[in-house]
């Protein structure tokens, strides 16, 4: 039984030595761009600077539709279908042209630029943002890629993925390690041991202390084996989540199956279609006329040959506002308020409003916001749906209300990402994964000197045996 466990032993040993080899430069070019991105968004201003900040200003800013208006006005052939819902005093108002996913985004055309930057005060276009572009303010979304796909796209994402999964069956094998050795007797001890079992079952926790510390006195080598091995301990359950959480977002054919049987994680599924309305008045033409972005009455007469609008990528016009309750206006009113209703009703409490969008195959308006019960401001938040035409409800999702899975995977995934808490307590968090990034690249460092250390002795040991 003692021979089996030393085999078993020395086989994790080889295991997690060479897979950490093989880990290394990755892992540290991950830890080192995590420790940045944990302040993404603050370092991305500093680096943005020209565009981000303006100066503060006396008199009220325009409305967000207004802001939103100028913009469209200025790229019509850019699509913005969601705004913020705030505006800070000495930044500018930011808003995103719509990103084409699965099929279509391959035969679409790239868009010149990502992002347009407005004064919020005079409505003037600051300038725009090409994230792909290498330049010095996108110094943090380069950061990002790189660490998310190694500057590679989806090759770069796949060995990541594959890094992350090794990364976490090796969290299991280096915990094992730090156990204490098994204790082994010689015959003539049998007798011995056989009086004392009590007291060495009871002396475990008491040899595994030292593998918690940190020798203070003592050589270069047993230093770094010491800051190794109690880092790993320390830090074990949060790199645990790194990595794994890691796995679910490069590697999602495996991370999906595995958190479905152990947690009972729900398939992602596409977004849901809009319901047929209820509403009595509720007439087919005006049907038409709300795709079309007109009222009924525009309807009558009106030529075939019209090209279909959008109303919320046109700039503010009375038929928009006769065919909808809910206008680009007052829309953020109006959801903030529905919002805040829902939250009354299921016992919760608004603290943040995260964005507003235009769905326009379904001609609804959409809101995301931060309950006091969600986890995070991403994965986790609330939404809920209007019906521009009637301003009914049509659905409302509450995080907190997710199945345990579901929760789960939002808790890896808000954790890893840092997108938890707010004011001093997010800013501790965010200090907090700064360490964690920092530990991961002094983990693969110490690692790889252990082993050059070791491999210097082991051929020291065979030329004097030649």
């Amino acid at each position: 039984m003692t021979s089996l466990s030393f085999n078993v032993r020395q086989t994790c040993l080889w295991i997690h030595r060479y897979t950490g080899l093989a880990m290394a430069a990755f892992l540290i070019i991950t830890g080192v761009t995590g420790m940045l991105l944990a302040f993404h968004s603050e370092l991305d201003d500093m680096f943005n600077h020209e565009l981000t900040h303006i100066e503060a200003q006396q008199t009220p800013p325009l409305s967000i539709a207004a802001l939103h208006d100028k913009v469209i006005a200025t790229y019509p052939k850019q699509t913005f279908s969601s705004m913020p819902t705030s505006i800070a005093p000495d930044r500018a108002a930011v808003f995103s042209v719509d990103r084409m996913r699965g099929p279509q985004a391959k035969s679409q055309p790239k868009a010149p630029f990502q992002e347009v930057y407005i004064d919020p005060f005079s409505g003037e276009i600051i300038g725009t943002r090409d994230k792909d572009e290498w330049a010095w303010r996108n110094a943090m979304w380069k950061v990002f890629w790189l660490h998310r796909d190694l500057l590679m796209g989806d090759i770069g994402k796949l060995i990541l993925g594959m890094v992350a999964l090794i990364w976490t069956i090796n969290c299991f094998i280096g915990f094992y390690l730090t156990f204490p050795r098994a204790l082994k007797f010689s015959k003539a001890n049998q007798d011995i041991h056989k009086k004392t079992t009590r007291k060495k079952r009871a002396s475990f926790v008491k040899r595994w202390l030292p593998a918690w510390k940190i020798r203070r006195k003592t050589n270069t080598f047993k230093f770094n084996y010491d800051v190794h091995q109690a880092f790993g301990l320390w830090l074990w359950l949060m790199l645990l989540v790194i990595a794994w959480s890691s796995v679910g977002f490069n590697l999602r054919s495996v991370y999906q199956p595995v958190m479905q049987a152990a947690v009972g994680l729900e398939p992602r599924e596409g977004r849901p279609t809009a319901k047929a309305s209820s509403e009595p008045n509720s007439k087919p033409e005006a049907q038409t006329a709300l795709k079309l972005g007109r009222s009924a009455e525009q309807m009558n007469g009106a030529d075939d040959t019209l090209a279909i609008i959008s109303p919320f990528n046109e700039p503010l016009r009375d038929d928009n506002i006769h065919a909808h309750v809910v206008t680009k206006s007052n829309s953020i009113a109006y959801l903030s308020r529905q919002a805040e209703i829902a939250a009354q009703e299921n016992g919760v409490s608004v603290q943040q409003l995260l964005g507003i969008r235009w769905v326009d195959e379904d001609e609804q308006w959409q809101m995301r916001f931060k309950t006091d019960k969600d986890i995070g401001t991403h994965g986790g938040a609330s939404s809920i749906t209007i019906d521009a035409a009637t301003g009914n409800v049509a659905r409302v999702n509450f995080g907190y209300q997710s199945s345990f899975g579901n929760k789960t995977d939002q808790w890896l995934s808000t954790l890893h990402m840092g997108h938890i808490s707010h004011g001093i307590g997010h800013v501790l968090y965010q200090i907090f994964l700064a360490l964690i990034g920092l530990a991961v690249a002094v983990l693969s460092g110490t690692g790889g000197y252990l082993w050059w250390r070791s491999r210097q002795q082991r051929l020291k040991i065979l030329q004097k045996l030649r």
